[in-house]
């Protein structure tokens, strides 16, 4: 990442990947547990090798109206940004609730280890499917943790169902400045995505390639040093392996998530297949 603003305007001019000379915003929005980790370091190096600023999370810290936004929950006020070109990132919410509870037992981010009582009031309206009021002594990782494997994928799914699922089904995936994929697309085939983003985002063939080159290193296998589908419960990067709920999720789950979620499931399935022209979720 270049901090000195005259080194990055120096090297925007020597490698401007735009097509348009004069280029534009660059949001990419994505989801707790849907590749955040992934694509914040693809995008940081990104912004580093072609001088533009990277912008993480808070809209109001946009200076230059040519950056790199990345936003971890999809939280954006399009209205107030400048000319744009977007990238959104979903998941199988199935999968996102596998990953977010073996991540949420191990993980030291502050809000899962703070003891509820201390968290935000707001917190309680967030997880309205969970017992807040019995268990406000308690961080969310020692509830996870008093809990049975069984016990605990049906807590994070009701934690997950109001909060990080709301904001994938909620989501207008009818916008056409937005570039639309799965996390299993790209899993299976990440350098064809990638270049499909990158020409979305209006870079000229060459800054296509020299952007996937610099992907690359950020790989799963490379980053991991293991394949995906191998598992290690205590990695951010735990498996990489698509599907994973048809294993994890035993029949009280399955009937638990389709009572939450079976409609949401299909209205977002009909909402996005005219965008990634494919069945999201089956």
């Amino acid at each position: 990442m270049i901090f000195n603003p005259l080194i990055r305007k120096i090297r925007f001019l020597r490698r401007n990947p735009f097509q348009d000379r004069h280029g534009h915003l660059l949001i990419f929005c994505c989801h707790h547990k849907v590749g955040t980790s992934w694509f914040k370091n693809i995008l940081t190096a990104i912004g580093g090798e072609f001088g533009l600023p990277f912008v993480r999370d808070d809209q109001a810290r946009i200076r230059e109206p040519r950056s790199i936004f990345f936003q971890y929950h999809s939280q954006v006020d399009l209205a107030a940004l400048p000319k744009y070109r977007g990238a959104h990132i979903i998941r199988d919410p199935r999968d996102l609730v596998v990953s977010g509870y073996y991540y949420h037992l191990w993980t030291n981010e502050e809000w899962a280890v703070t003891p509820i009582r201390d968290l935000p009031a707001d917190m309680e309206r967030l997880w309205s499917l969970l017992p807040v009021k019995d268990i406000k002594h308690l961080s969310y990782q020692q509830y996870l943790q008093s809990l049975s494997k069984e016990d605990g994928m049906l807590a994070e799914m009701r934690r997950a169902s109001t909060a990080d699922l709301r904001e994938i089904f909620d989501w207008d995936y009818s916008n056409p400045d937005f570039f639309e994929f799965k996390y299993e697309t790209i899993m299976q085939n990440e350098e064809d995505v990638l270049r499909q983003l990158f020409h979305h985002y209006g870079f000229k063939d060459a800054a296509i390639e020299r952007a996937v080159e610099v992907a690359r290193q950020f790989s799963f296998e490379r980053r991991a040093q293991r394949k995906a589908g191998e598992v290690d419960n205590k990695s951010h990067l735990r498996s990489g392996k698509l599907q994973q709920w048809k294993t994890e999720f035993n029949e009280k789950h399955k009937v638990y998530f389709k009572s939450l979620h079976g409609k949401d499931l299909i209205s977002t399935r009909q909402k996005v297949i005219c965008k990634c022209n494919e069945v999201i979720l089956r």
